[in-house]
């Protein structure tokens, strides 16, 4: 009678760890630039909610000829509009956030990071009724075409 030896099927641990080791080199690479794709996103979603309340303010000024008084709606008060806010999108005159709008003629409105976005380098989005965008409290190294698409 003869007798076989049959080997045992499996992974050896060796392996096992070069596995692990490839899986983690793969993600030390992806989840940054994951990182940076979200955070892309929300700052294309902020850029869009702050178009949205410049607009509604200029229909406000439209109708009474005035923007004071004018009070931004709940809806466009912040970025994402549900879930977590990533900015919060106020009126500003100087260094003041206000609930409602003082100046007659003019408005700014600022977005300000909130949340997950609170370190972001790009800093807070400006936007005035000409229509100027600029940043404020960005990084040295940020530059507004970089950090706001189509800005």
């Amino acid at each position: 009678m003869k007798t076989s030896l049959s080997r045992t099927r499996g992974f050896t641990l060796i392996e096992v760890m070069v596995v692990a080791a490839i899986v983690a080199i793969l993600a030390a690479v992806a989840y940054p630039s994951y990182q940076e794709s979200i955070r892309s996103s929300r700052r294309a979603d902020v850029q869009r909610a702050l178009v949205d309340a410049a607009q509604f303010m200029r229909r406000f000024h439209s109708s009474r000829d005035t923007y004071a008084g004018a009070t931004l709606p709940v809806h466009l008060q912040r970025s994402p509009a549900e879930g977590a806010a990533a900015y919060d999108i106020r009126l500003v005159e100087g260094n003041n956030t206000l609930t409602t709008a003082v100046a007659a003629q003019t408005f700014i409105l600022r977005a300000t990071r909130a949340g997950t976005m609170r370190g972001d380098r790009c800093g807070d989005l400006v936007i005035a009724d000409t229509g100027l965008r600029q940043m404020v409290n960005a990084h040295q190294d940020q530059t507004l075409q970089a950090c706001f698409k189509g800005s």
